[in-house]
C-alpha cells in the first residue's frame, strides 16, 4: 500500500515538474484602424531580441507611429516612451527598431498614425 503511494506521489510530482514548462515570451501586436474599420498598420513588440517593427498599410498619406513606453499609472495609454519609430510609407516594406529593455520593466505598446505634427487613431496594449 505504502509503495503504491509513493509511487502514485513520485507521478504526481514528474507531471506538475514537466507541465512547468518554459516563460513564454510576450510577443505583442497591436493595430491601428480609422472610423470604418480598416486597417491602417500596425507594430509588433517581439521580447526575445527586444525589437518592434512597424508597418504602414494603407496608402492614405499618413505614416504610421509605434511606441514601446512604461505605462503612467492613472493614464495607461501615456508613459515614458522607451522606443518611439515611423514607418512612413505604404511601401510594404516595415521599419524595426530595438533597444535592450530589463526584463523587469512594465512595458506598453502603441500605434498611431500621423502626417506632420498630427497624431491620431491610436491604439495600445500593455505588454507586461
Amino acid at each position: 500500500m505504502i509503495r503504491r503511494i509513493a509511487t502514485a506521489l513520485t507521478a504526481a510530482s514528474a507531471v506538475v515538474l514537466l507541465s512547468a514548462g518554459v516563460a513564454q515570451a510576450a510577443d505583442t501586436r497591436v493595430y491601428t484602424q480609422d472610423l470604418w474599420g480598416t486597417y491602417l498598420g500596425s507594430a509588433t513588440w517581439t521580447e526575445n531580441g527586444d525589437s518592434m517593427e512597424v508597418c504602414d498599410t494603407a496608402a492614405d498619406g499618413w505614416g504610421v507611429r509605434g511606441y514601446i513606453y512604461v505605462p503612467n499609472a492613472p493614464f495607461p495609454e501615456d508613459g515614458t516612451v522607451l522606443i518611439k519609430g515611423n514607418d512612413p510609407s505604404s511601401d510594404g516594406k516595415c521599419a524595426a527598431f530595438s533597444k535592450n529593455i530589463s526584463e523587469t520593466t512594465a512595458l506598453s505598446i502603441k500605434v498611431c498614425i500621423y502626417r506632420g505634427s498630427s497624431v491620431t487613431y491610436c491604439e495600445y496594449r500593455r505588454i507586461r
